[in-house]
C-alpha cells in the first residue's frame, strides 16, 4: 500500500519551495536586461489597459503575445537554469539519496521500485510527469521553432496538458487504493514511508 495524499502533497510542496529558493538565488547571479525589464513594465501596463477597459481582449492579446515572447527569449538562460536546477533536484539527488528529496525525507517517505532496484530512468520519467520537465523542455523547443502568437498558444496549451497530468496524478492518489499516482504507474513505483 502506497502513501496518502497528504503526506505526498506536502513532501510536494516542500520540495517546490526549495526548488524556488534555490532557483531564486542562482538567477540572482544573472542580470536581468533592461530590455527585459521595459518590455515587462509594457506588459504590465497592457494588462492594466485592459483591466480598465481602455483596450478589448483581441488588442490586448495582440499586445501582450510579443512582449511575453520577447521576455521568454530575454530569459532564457533563466529558463535553462530552472530545467538544469529540476534534474539535479529531482533526478540526480533523489536519485543518490534513495528515492528521497529533502521534502520527502523531512515527511518520511521515499520513492522505490516496486520490484528490482530503482533506476536514473525511474527518476527522469516521473519528473517529466511531476515535476514539469517534460513541458519546461519543450517550451523551451517552442521558445526557438515558433513566434509571438503561435508561442503564446503553444505553451499555454503544455501549460494546461501539464496541470492536468499532475491534477490526473493527485486525484489518482486520493482515490485508488493503492494510491499510486500515474508516473508510478509509468514507472512501476511507489512511494513508501521510511521506517525511522
Amino acid at each position: 500500500m502506497g502513501v496518502k495524499f497528504s503526506k505526498r502533497f506536502s513532501a510536494f510542496i516542500i520540495d517546490l519551495l526549495i526548488i524556488a529558493c534555490i532557483s531564486s538565488v542562482v538567477t540572482l547571479i544573472i542580470p536581468t536586461s533592461s530590455n527585459a525589464k521595459k518590455m515587462s513594465e509594457e506588459l504590465v501596463q497592457a494588462s492594466q489597459d485592459y483591466i480598465d477597459k481602455k483596450i478589448d481582449e483581441e488588442e490586448f492579446i495582440n499586445k501582450s503575445a510579443p512582449y511575453t515572447y520577447r521576455i521568454d527569449k530575454e530569459n532564457f538562460l533563466i529558463s535553462v537554469i530552472d530545467i538544469v536546477v529540476t534534474i539535479l533536484y529531482f533526478v540526480v539527488f533523489a536519485f543518490i539519496k534513495g528515492g528521497q528529496t529533502l521534502g520527502k525525507k523531512l515527511i518520511g517517505i521515499k520513492v522505490v521500485k516496486q520490484k528490482g532496484e530503482l533506476s536514473i530512468n525511474d527518476m527522469i520519467f516521473r519528473a517529466f510527469i511531476i515535476n514539469s520537465l517534460l513541458s519546461s523542455l519543450i517550451n523551451l523547443v517552442l521558445l526557438f521553432t515558433t513566434k509571438d502568437m503561435t508561442y503564446v498558444y503553444a505553451t499555454s496549451i503544455v501549460s494546461y496538458l501539464q496541470m492536468g497530468l499532475i491534477l490526473v496524478s493527485a486525484i489518482m492518489v486520493l482515490v485508488r487504493k493503492d494510491h499510486l499516482a500515474l508516473q508510478d504507474i509509468i514507472t512501476k513505483t511507489k512511494v513508501v514511508e521510511v521506517k525511522a
